[in-house]
């Protein structure tokens, strides 16, 4: 790995300084979709379901880079307002997929969920925001160690 001359002496929490960014995106996003079925929280683990079903909570897990324990908290109104449905998979693992309902929720949060994305995006720039992609792509690597 490169590493240049620049210290990290005087530099900013990496941690802190996305934890910060990231709760101030959601923040934007959850009031632009006030008013609509979700969260972006539920919007973003309904939309992976969806990508994946029926998916095993493992491997939805892992997509979201949450730990399960988190994950299984984050389901559990989503299982309670009829959205997705868990169920036994290969062995012991369980599985999750969307309902009938659940699909409505995202259709009908979609919308909400495209201007706020349209908005920000514009406001920062399509090619900024392609390498920060990127970059955090990178860091969520790093940080689970698959780079030295």
């Amino acid at each position: 790995m490169h590493h240049n001359s620049l210290s990290i002496d005087g530099v900013a929490c990496a941690c802190n300084a996305l934890r910060k960014a990231a709760r101030a995106m959601t923040r934007f996003y959850d009031e632009v979709m006030e008013g609509y079925p979700l969260s972006l929280t539920q919007f973003a683990v309904l939309r992976n379901i969806a990508r994946h079903e029926p998916v095993p909570l493992m491997d939805l897990a892992h997509v979201l880079v949450m730990d399960r324990t988190t994950l299984y908290r984050t389901l559990k109104p989503l299982e309670r307002e009829g959205w997705i449905a868990v169920a036994e998979g290969k062995g012991r693992a369980k599985q999750a997929r969307l309902t009938a309902q659940g699909r409505d929720a995202v259709a009908n949060s979609q919308g909400a969920w495209e201007e706020a994305q349209r908005r920000m995006i514009g406001a920062f720039g399509p090619e900024r925001w392609a390498g920060v992609e990127a970059a955090l792509g990178d860091l969520v690597m790093l940080a689970q160690g698959s780079q030295a």
